[in-house]
């Protein structure tokens, strides 16, 4: 890709930098410029944080006192510079606080969590500032400057945001919205931290290990680590992870001690905090102070108030695509529960005192139990080649369900994306890790030197639970990369898997290679990112769509067990089997999320008054509220949505951008075509991922997602391979 030329001297903010020892100051040592993270000390932060905010005030002064013609070089590139210290700062302590929030990361959690929505605020609402972004609009306009199509989409993206967040409202509605947004801080900072010790308070203690039958020995052995790190004595104990439906269920074959789990699991939203709040109440008054932000800067909620930087043209086009799919998904749960009830899955998991498994009902805590138990005698089915129906991929089955062992697993994805993409990854056993057993990578194009440092960026990874660390799995970004301010890649994967005993290998279960995939995708997005500003670079790109690119790298996954199946191809009917359960309480979050997000203020100032009672009839209202299969997520338990901004009002990414992802699955197999040579599909595989990189990948939000999507596969998204990959 072409970059447009670096800005001159003159361009640069002069600023300060503070003389000491505080590591987080300078530019980083390391590679890549990352900051040597053995060095950083939990006093380092806020000194830090304090000096690059004062760092981009003073250059935003600057640049609202300037006088002379507005200009890309004297606006946008000295504001693009501005933040490269602030940044830095941020960056690292998310990477690093996510993965290992110690009680004293936590307290400066809050503290920094309120400083940069004060600083924010003060940013995107200074007058002088909009002004000369404005006045920079109108040179443009008039064809007094002159700036490049990524130039112009920084510059109008800019000032959407400063729009939205309220700039040239009256100062004193301005105050109202500092206020609000300083209060939502405070909020979403108390749900995450309310929510993180709730669930391990929720974390299930059982006395003896055969009431956890069924379940591995590594995943006994961790279960008893766990009870010894919590303090008890003897016993195993088995955390609590971010979704309702707990990995542990599918395996353990004692429904009372099944019952106990998914009791707890769905007990969250229930602990209070200080304040006698739990994260329930604070996840309403949150929904509610959104809804007063929204009407405040014009909108009926809060949804309506961030349409505008999503892809979803409106509220209809996103519950139109959510009642298709939930329609397809409620009459495909009904026929899959009705299969385990004929199965007598129960039949094999023995019920404890409190049932009689001949003639039990499935409860809630069976269900996983029953998907797990029913795929694996699909899965033996298939390796034996019994009962397969005609044109379904039968290509890979023996080769499914099976765990994979940790350093086959990242052989895997890595050589899918060299096969793609013309990388390779190789590891930095030099270089600190960014949490305890974190490992370091390095991404090089296969073609050059691979020097250390020479290469495209730096790739982390965490892949174990602790205690201290976020649930779920994500990818984060010590830096991204961006022509403008010199900085280059150097991303992390996390993920939650169970730590293996003391001299086991550690092995990956196929949930947990869709995931590894799932996040590489993401990390890939911002490795071979190029872009000149950092603020549209790699996976900076609207909500509703950075989850595409992580969902159609889980595809390559098939390149592993008997290679891409052929396209609009039927799945073989046992990975078809649970879709209508999966899908089910997927959506069932989204109706929620949605709900919580489509409320006037006079409506949020209802629900508040029982959070609780509010999400039963948001589920009602939309058929989804099952007895057997809750919402992925709870209104307790919802970090996606209430943890922070990020996925408020707008968890229907993920579907939004699994219609994206299943087409250009299906554009890819139509690359491989019939061909039948291996030689001929690793070009073909090859070409096609070029394409893809260039035009898609490393393009970001520099240009609009979707044109980047028309011109790497040539066509407009189809809704169609989405329902046949779900069964629907």
């Amino acid at each position: 890709m072409e970059h447009t030329e670096r800005p001159g001297a003159t361009a640069r903010p002069t600023t300060h930098q503070p003389p000491t020892r505080n590591p987080l100051l300078a530019d980083g040592t390391l590679d890549y410029g990352l900051v040597d993270l053995s060095r950083i000390e939990d006093e380092h932060w806020l000194p830090a944080l304090h000096a690059g905010i004062t760092a981009q005030r003073e250059a935003a002064e600057a640049i609202a006192g300037d006088d002379s013609p507005a200009s890309v070089a004297t606006v946008l590139h000295p504001l693009g510079l501005s933040h490269r210290l602030l940044s830095r700062v941020e960056r690292a302590f998310s990477c690093m606080s996510s993965v290992h929030a110690t009680p004293e990361r936590q307290q400066v959690q809050q503290e920094l969590a309120q400083e940069l929505a004060g600083h924010r605020d003060w940013l995107t609402l200074h007058p002088g500032l909009f002004r000369r972004l404005a006045a920079l609009e109108t040179a443009l306009a008039q064809g007094q400057a002159s700036a490049t199509p990524e130039q112009l989409r920084m510059l109008q993206k800019t000032l959407d945001a400063a729009r939205a967040a309220g700039a040239g409202l009256a100062e004193a509605t301005q105050q109202q919205l500092r206020a609000i947004n300083l209060e939502l801080t405070a909020a979403e900072t108390a749900y995450e931290q309310l929510q993180r010790q709730e669930a391990a308070a929720h974390a299930v203690h059982f006395t003896e290990l055969s009431e956890l039958a069924g379940l591995g020995e590594q995943e006994l052995a961790a279960a008893e680590a766990a009870a010894r790190e919590a303090g008890h004595v003897s016993g195993a104990l088995l955390p609590l992870n971010l979704p309702v439906q707990q990995g542990p269920l599918e395996r353990m074959t004692l429904r009372d001690s099944r019952r106990r789990l998914h009791q707890a699991s769905t007990a969250r939203g229930t602990l209070t905090d200080d304040e006698g709040r739990t994260t329930s109440a604070i996840g309403a008054q949150i929904a509610l102070l959104r809804a007063r932000r929204a009407r405040m800067l014009g909108f009926e909620h809060h949804l309506d108030s961030v349409l505008p930087s999503r892809t979803a043209e409106d509220r209809t086009s996103i519950e139109t695509m959510l009642r298709t799919i939930a329609d397809g998904a409620s009459a495909r749960l009904e026929a899959e529960i009705q299969t385990l009830r004929e199965t007598g899955v129960l039949a094999g998991s023995a019920s404890g005192p409190a049932h009689s498994s001949s003639t039990a009902e499935l409860d809630p805590w069976d269900i996983s139990f029953g998907f797990a138990t029913v795929a694996k005698q699909r899965s033996s089915d298939a390796a034996s080649g019994q009962d397969q129906p005609a044109g379904v991929d039968q290509s890979a089955a023996a080769a499914k369900g099976q765990d994979v062992p940790l350093e086959e697993a990242l052989r895997q994805v890595f050589a899918a994306a060299s096969r793609l993409y013309g990388i390779k990854v190789v590891e930095r056993d030099d270089l600190p890790g960014f949490a305890p057993g974190a490992r370091s990578f390095e991404v090089f194009e296969d073609s050059a030197e691979q020097r250390p440092g020479a290469g495209i960026g730096l790739f982390l990874l965490d892949l174990f639970a602790r205690p201290s660390k976020s649930g779920g799995a994500w990818m984060n970004s010590f830096s991204v990369a961006s022509t403008l301010t010199g900085s280059s890649p150097v991303v992390i994967n996390a993920l939650n898997i169970t730590a293996p005993a003391p001299g086991e290998e550690p092995a990956l279960t196929p949930s947990a290679m869709r995931t590894l995939f799932h996040e590489f995708g993401h990390a890939l997005h911002g490795l071979l990112a190029e872009a000149e500003f950092e603020e549209l670079s790699g996976t900076a790109v609207p909500r509703d769509n950075v989850e595409f690119p992580s969902q159609v790298n889980e595809i390559f996954q098939e390149l592993f067990t008997g290679g891409l199946a052929a396209a609009g191809q039927a799945p073989a009917a046992e990975d078809l089997w649970g879709k209508g359960f999966s899908t089910f309480e997927h959506i069932a979050a989204v109706v929620l999320d949605l709900a919580w997000h489509t409320l006037s203020v006079e409506e949020a100032e209802a629900a508040a008054e029982d959070p609780d009672a509010f999400s039963a009839a948001a589920l009602t209202a939309w058929g989804l509220d099952h007895p057997l299969v809750p919402p992925r997520y709870g209104t307790g338990f919802f970090k996606h949505i209430f943890a922070g901004s990020g996925y408020a009002a707008g968890y229907y990414s993920y579907l939004w951008a699994q219609v994206l992802a299943a087409d250009a699955s299906q554009w890819y197999r139509e690359q491989l075509g019939t061909l039948d040579d291996s030689e001929q599909q690793d070009r073909a595989l090859a070409a096609a991922g070029s394409q893809v990189r260039r035009e898609l990948l490393a393009r970001g939000n520099t240009r609009d997602p979707l044109e980047s999507y028309r011109i790497s596969f040539g066509r407009e998204p189809r809704m169609e391979p989405l329902l046949r990959q779900l069964g629907l």
